[in-house]
């Protein structure tokens, strides 16, 4: 029961730690975003643009300022510095999600080896006492089943919560690349207008 204490624990820390890590990265309004450094990029302010990206908080933020530091150059410094700032920020997504995976996968195991433990202390009793009543039986495997059961509930809420934030940092990913494309787009475009 110790081991599934700790696991639990671990279990617990981690899933607030990512709840906050999202909550503070996820920029609520991108198009918002996208359509200012819009109206900065056509007006050919791109020290705006990332002045507007240094402002607000969250990931989306600074992988756009990092595109618009190379703004004035071609589409491909524009690209590389778009795969490079994703590189650097999409690592953070996915931090200690492998914990909660292997504990969901390990949890019900140390349950299970916690009531083959406790079956064997339960027997030893039996034979020690030599009172083998089908109470006695009963009463020790009960007790001995408990850590099976824990093992089991950690395992389910672990499955619960990396499945979530799997899903989560599969849609923060494509609005992340899909919005940096827009703004390489429209630094691609307004770099074809002024070179007309």
């Amino acid at each position: 029961m110790w081991m599934l204490l700790i696991l639990s624990i671990v279990a617990v820390a981690i899933v607030i730690e990512r709840l906050m890590f999202f909550t503070a990265e996820t920029h609520a309004d991108a198009a918002g975003l996208v359509q200012k450094l819009g109206q900065k990029i056509s007006a050919n302010d791109l020290n705006g643009a990332i002045a507007i990206c240094n402002q607000e908080k969250g990931m989306l933020p600074k992988v756009l300022a990092s595109i618009l530091q190379r703004g004035r150059e071609d589409r491909e410094s524009i690209d590389a510095a778009l795969q490079i700032a994703l590189m650097k920020n999409l690592g953070a997504l996915e931090r200690n999600l492998g914990v909660i995976g292997t504990i969901s996968v390990i949890a019900p195991f140390v349950g299970l080896f916690g009531t083959v433990l406790g079956i064997i202390k339960a027997f030893q009793d039996i034979a020690l006492k030599g009172n083998s009543t089908p109470a006695v039986v009963a009463a020790g495997v009960s007790e001995a089943l408990i850590t099976t059961a824990a093992g089991l509930f950690v395992a389910v809420v672990s499955v619960i919560f990396f499945n979530y934030f799997k899903t989560t940092i599969k849609s923060f990913k494509i609005q992340l690349e899909s919005t940096a494309q827009d703004v390489a787009e429209s630094l691609n475009l307004h770099n074809a207008g002024v070179a007309r």
